[in-house]
């Protein structure tokens, strides 16, 4: 602002008693080359009088305020400092002496870079007590929701905004959502959905599946989501200590590993939350021990498409009306498809 208005007004103190020439650049169109009166030194403080010194034509082009004399040129100028502040406000790993934006949920890992680091989201403060003691903590994170998140597919995008669990999810991960989306952009090079091994936690991990799958394809296109399995059952006799993920596994062990004579103690875990945290380590978080499966998009449908555009993230046809048809809001859909697949269930967990 000083810089654009001294120079101005110097002019026009100093000039001649009959006035000074506007400049070319820089002025009103009906003001350039004209003569224009000398204008006392408190210019352009008070515009109430300025009119009366300038011609016709020019009458109102005088600034309000010294802000207005403030040219566009100006403003472009200042851009690149607007940007660079604003790029400083995004959520990055920094050490600790430097500003962080992450929920107050989240138990970050140590290590600054993306590389080898992992985000376990885990349902409740109880599971997620249990899952920090139990973590590596230079590279792995944990990050406790509360209960069910929001269905997306069914959801307008005023409630997706407004909900503070997607938004503590997407802090923590770094990203922005939808169309913003780069994978580049992750805090994590890992993201683990780690429930429990029951009908509610296979709901919530469908919940997040279908939030990444419709406002993070890249993340799943790119093999960087995961699903953790953890055991539901403890089969123990004497000194030997199996684990198994379901009752089909809880069997084969029982014909197998514990066949013979001898009572095996079997116990049922309820959640995570109760699960000591040297079992939950040893059995779903410890990379050397733990099993895990990758989430990833069909593309058979794709390839059978003959076309030379080039074919965007996540857009397989199929996967895409399996989602609408089971999270969306059609309950005709849902129950056409539970009709239609009812005969393959052979057990139904309540």
């Amino acid at each position: 602002l000083r810089a654009c208005l001294a120079p101005r007004v110097r002019a026009w103190l100093r000039g001649s008693p009959r006035g000074c020439v506007v400049p070319l650049r820089g002025s009103p169109a009906c003001l350039r080359g004209c003569v224009v009166p000398r204008v006392p030194a408190w210019f352009p403080h008070q515009r109430a009088r300025v009119p009366a010194c300038l011609p016709a034509c020019a009458r109102g082009c005088v600034p309000a305020s010294p802000r207005a004399c403030v040219r566009p040129h100006m403003l472009r100028a200042l851009a690149p400092e607007r940007l660079r502040a604003r790029a400083a406000k995004d959520t990055s790993r920094k050490t600790a002496t430097k500003r962080l934006r992450l929920p107050g949920k989240l138990a970050d890992c140590s290590q600054n870079n993306a590389e080898g680091t992992e985000l376990f989201i885990v349902e409740g403060d109880s599971a997620g007590g249990s899952a920090k003691q139990a973590r590596r903590r230079e590279t792995q994170a944990v990050l406790p929701l509360r209960g069910k998140i929001l269905n997306v597919a069914s959801a307008s995008v005023d409630k997706l905004k407004a909900n503070q669990e997607l938004s503590d999810l997407s802090l923590a991960l770094g990203c922005k959502l939808g169309k913003d989306f780069d994978p580049a952009d992750l805090r994590y090079e890992r993201i683990i959905i780690m429930t429990d091994a029951d009908v509610d936690g296979a709901h919530i991990a469908s919940l997040l599946m279908t939030f990444f799958y419709k406002q993070m394809p890249g993340l799943i296109e790119t093999g960087r989501l995961f699903l953790a399995l953890p055991p539901l059952y403890r089969l123990a006799r004497g000194g030997v200590v199996h684990y198994a993920r379901d009752d089909a596994h809880k069997d084969e062990l029982m014909a197998t590993v514990f066949a013979g004579r001898g009572k095996v103690e079997i116990s049922r875990f309820k959640g995570l939350g109760e699960m000591p945290a040297k079992q939950l380590k040893d059995t779903t978080m410890d990379p050397d021990k733990r099993q895990m499966m990758r989430v990833y998009i069909p593309q058979t449908a794709m390839d059978e498409i003959e076309t030379d555009a080039p074919k965007p993230v996540g857009a397989d046809p199929a996967t895409t009306t399996l989602v609408n048809e089971l999270m969306g809001k059609q309950a005709d859909a849902r129950f056409r498809f539970i009709q239609e697949n009812a005969r393959f269930v052979e057990e139904i967990d309540v």
